[in-house]
């Protein structure tokens, strides 16, 4: 299989090639390689090496360059480039495993001509395939160019053009399309492109995959299937390494499967592309093209030429030299030269041609030439990834889809006047373009016109925003400049405001510097201390008030001048107007860089509030004493009266009345009790005389004996309750007879409260950390606004006279005290009136109990559960 070195410049026009074979006309017998002539055009130098003779080009090909320039960055780290393993001679790697093949040392070449560090990773195709789209390879250094992988990378122009053929074994017919093996079991490595050609054609069943082509010939080889389809250069290097060449051998070239192999690098990353394709313009150019093809792919090319004309060129040529001698050998010598001339000739132009294409490929502008027809020569990249593929189609017919050319065209103008023309077109894409189109001459001497188009859209765009931006600027400074006006004008009033409210404030204010002088005083503060602004102006506070009063104030004021704002109450010592009581703030003032300049202090005196407080405090002190003392000279006579009713329960009368009133006695006198021991507890509480006996409790202890306590009130309205204990064994710490109390007193609370015959529930919720025991009943219920009131000493819900519920308001200020020394809190909580209530205890739950705290038993009584109480029959 041949190989085309050179490839065809998109766009060649017929005249090209007729200008090409008349100045280099031996141009095939001085190419060192050819393509076969099935369809593959071989390099032809073409009109684009007299084209930089014109200098419009040479502008635009300067242009191009200049704009070129700003698109190639250096990358800021090596290329990570992938490698296919198994596809020699193109790639593969050693025996240490480093990757080889003329792909390879290809893609590093043209890589540092362009001073791009590489690196490469070499690993199966369907696995280098995969990773470069993902991201996680930059690049692919040999991917065949087809139809269904467009769209999914960026391909560089073509480095190497090649031919797919059938391997049959030496006893079997050549394959010559792809049709005549429709029916045969066909060898394919699996995921290449031969691969995928086939299953696109239809054949599935008779489809052989395997992973490496060598293993494929010798399958081939034993004679288990039809024919292997493969590159024929690279199965024929297989043949030859694997020694079976005598056994298999390659048909003719498929005509109608051609592969492109070309770089490939990640989709959007047009720059790395770009400067790739400019990498194998340069080293097409500097002849290590022609090196790396020779070392790698020239050894398995098959001769051009035959034999016999070789031998007959060889036979001529010995008649000449013996008949013309030694005059014939001078000609000779002097044919080479020439020969040698043309060839550098050839070469040289060749070159320029191949990198004027690059070059004009990868401008970040449109190129196109135009005929006097209307019709495109040729476009560049930048235009046919605009509006696409446009060779031959009428600019008219293929940018607006008519039928005529344009009515208004500028650019047919250079036709006419024969003169560069500059002018500005917005294209079907919406975008702005700056146009220049100059005249110019086909190697026919026909004319055409080269355009030149420049994106300016977003140049026009920058050009409308800076207009809009200088507009609004022009706006935002009127608009500004009244705002500033507006803010004197408003300072202006506001200072003379805050002069006024200074003036006028009952408060005493001034402002004091950072060495602790009077700036400014107001007039309260002048009458309060009788002296004028004037004598206090730059004055010490310590000279105006004396050495007491700075004594006092000197911590607030160096804590002020440290920038922090200050609100304190204390009493000072003036040396005018003796000892005050004064609530102060002092605010600091900063300056623009955030420094203390001094503070503004306002001052109150608020010795007639202290002196108030101080009496509230010692009536509310008497009135704990009196509480106090009240209890006890209530409960004094409570004893006798009780002793009474029992004696005369005792004596057993038989007058009903008199049992009637006894039951009264009896009941009322408990309740009185009851009444006293709790205004009784609340006083020690207040005056902090109670001590708690804490110890370790089962929380089923606790409510036990709080059942125990409230189950007579709970009986006699008839009501049920429900108790919901955990399984588990739950302890707390605290004194039994203070928490018992406490939850009796929720109960009573909730029996009261509850109309005869409801439900009241007790439910103990344990958790990691703390345990709650909730009350809850179907009561009358508690307006969400008093909820946070129901703990306050002394509150009633009801402030009525005629409450049917007697009560002074201090069972629940007393379950709060007492389950705040617990360290616990209480909460009460309620849908609104009519619809119950439910009050909850939470306390610290004690750890590792009752493992290391085993329950006590008192009175000869174990700790038991009520599972629900009713009224009795």
């Amino acid at each position: 299989m041949r190989h085309g070195k050179a490839l065809k410049l998109q766009g060649t026009t017929g005249s090209d090639i007729v200008s090409s074979k008349r100045l280099y006309g031996r141009n095939r017998q001085l190419e060192s390689r050819v393509l076969p002539p099935d369809g593959v055009e071989p390099g032809l130098v073409g009109p684009f090496g007299l084209w930089f003779e014109a200098w419009p080009l040479r502008l635009a090909f300067i242009l191009g360059l200049i704009f070129s320039g700003f698109a190639w960055a250096e990358p800021d780290r090596p290329l990570v480039v992938g490698s296919r393993v198994g596809f020699p001679p193109y790639a593969d790697v050693d025996a240490e495993g480093r990757p080889i093949g003329f792909a390879v040392e290809l893609f590093a070449a043209a890589a540092a001509a362009v001073e791009i560090p590489v690196t490469f990773r070499s690993g199966r195709w369907d696995t280098v395939w995969q990773a470069l789209k993902a991201g996680e390879l930059d690049a692919l250094a040999l991917v065949a160019r087809i139809d269904e992988r467009e769209g999914q990378v960026e391909f560089t122009q073509p480095h190497t053009i090649g031919y797919d053929s059938f391997f049959v074994r030496t006893d079997r017919p050549h394959i010559h399309a792809i049709g005549q093996a429709r029916s045969l079991s066909i060898i394919v490595s699996r995921s290449d492109a031969a691969h995928r050609a086939l299953v696109g054609r239809g054949f599935t069943h008779q489809l052989v995959i395997v992973d490496r082509l060598a293993d494929g010939f010798r399958l081939l080889a034993s004679g288990q299937h039809d024919a292997v389809l493969a590159p024929k250069l690279q199965g024929e290097m297989l043949v030859q390494t694997s020694g079976l060449a005598g056994v298999i051998e390659a048909g003719p070239l498929l005509k109608d499967y051609r592969r492109e192999f070309c770089f490939a690098v990640r989709k959007g990353d047009v720059q790395l592309r770009d400067r790739l394709d400019r990498g194998l313009a340069i080293v097409r150019a500097n002849g290590e093209y022609d090196r790396l093809y020779r070392k790698w792919l020239g050894i398995y090319e098959t001769p051009t030429f035959p034999v016999k004309h070789v031998a007959w060129g060889a036979g001529a040529i010995a008649v000449l030299l013996a008949l013309l001698g030694l005059w014939t050998r001078q000609l000779r010598r002097q044919v080479a030269l020439r020969t040698a001339e043309l060839g550098r000739a050839v070469a040289a132009v060749q070159a320029e041609r191949e990198r004027l294409h690059e070059v004009l490929q990868a401008l970040p502008v449109s190129v196109i030439l135009l005929s006097s027809d209307y019709r495109i020569a040729f476009a560049n990249r930048f235009f046919e990834e605009r509006y696409g593929k446009a060779l031959g189609w009428r600019c008219h017919e293929y940018l607006f889809n008519r039928v005529e050319p344009c009515e208004r065209c500028e650019t047919f103008k250079v036709l006419e006047t024969n003169a560069p023309l500059n002018w500005e077109w917005t294209g079907p894409d919406g975008n702005d373009y700056q146009i220049y189109d100059f005249p110019f001459t086909d190697t026919d001497g026909s004319p055409m016109i080269m355009e030149v188009g420049i994106d300016v859209t977003e140049i026009n765009r920058a050009k409308q925003a800076l207009r809009e931006v200088n507009a609004s600027l022009e706006r935002r400074v009127a608009e500004r400049t009244a705002e500033l006006e507006a803010a004197r004008r408003e300072a202006e009033e506001a200072r003379d405001l805050l002069h006024v409210t200074m003036e006028n404030a009952p408060a005493l204010m001034s402002y004091i510097d950072a060495d602790g002088r009077y700036r400014r005083v107001n007039k309260a503060y002048e009458q309060w201390f009788g002296y004028c602004g004037q004598e206090l102006y730059g004055r010490h506070i310590a000279d105006v008030h004396g050495e007491a009063a700075w004594r006092s104030l000197a911590p607030y004021v160096e804590r002020a001048l440290a920038g922090e704002q200050l609100a304190f109450e204390t009493p000072v010592c003036y040396a005018k107007g003796g000892t005050r009581w004064i609530q102060a703030t002092y605010s600091p003032d900063l300056d623009a860089a955030g420094r203390v300049r001094g503070f503004v202090a306002h001052v109150l005196d608020i010795t007639e509030r202290k002196q108030a407080e101080d009496a509230l405090r010692e009536t509310d002190r008497r009135k704990d004493e009196f509480l106090a003392m009240l209890a006890h000279e209530l409960r004094n006579p409570l004893a006798p009266i009780r002793n009474a009713v029992q004696i005369m329960r005792r004596l057993g009368a038989t007058d009903a009345k008199l049992g009637w009133a006894r039951d009264v006695v009896d009941r009322q006198v408990e309740h009185l009790t009851r009444l006293v021991d709790d205004l009784l507890d609340v006083s020690r509480i207040s005056r902090g005389k109670i001590e708690l006996k804490r110890e370790p409790l089962s929380v089923c202890e606790i409510v036990q004996r709080a059942v125990e306590t409230s189950r007579p009130l709970i009986e006699a309205r008839r009501h049920r309750l429900a108790m919901h204990l955990p399984s588990e064994t739950v302890g707390v710490e605290g004194d039994l007879v203070r928490l018992a109390q406490s939850v009796s007193n929720l109960l009573n609370n909730a029996a009261k409260y509850t109309d005869e015959g409801g439900l009241i529930s007790l439910t103990v919720e344990p958790s990691e950390s703390d345990v709650t025991i909730r009350v809850r009943d179907t009561g009358r219920g508690i307006d969400p606004a008093q909820a946070a009131s129901l703990f306050d000493l002394f509150y009633q819900v009801d402030h009525t006279l005629d409450r049917a519920e007697g009560g002074l308001g201090i069972g629940l200020c007393l379950v709060k005290r007492l389950v705040a020394m617990h360290g616990g809190d209480v909460w009460a909580t309620s849908e609104g009136l009519g619809k119950g209530s439910e009050f909850a205890i939470r306390l610290p739950r004690l750890p590792d109990y009752p493992a290391a705290h085993p329950p006590a038993v008192r009175n000869g009584t174990s700790e038991r559960r009520i599972a629900q109480l009713g009224p009795s029959s």
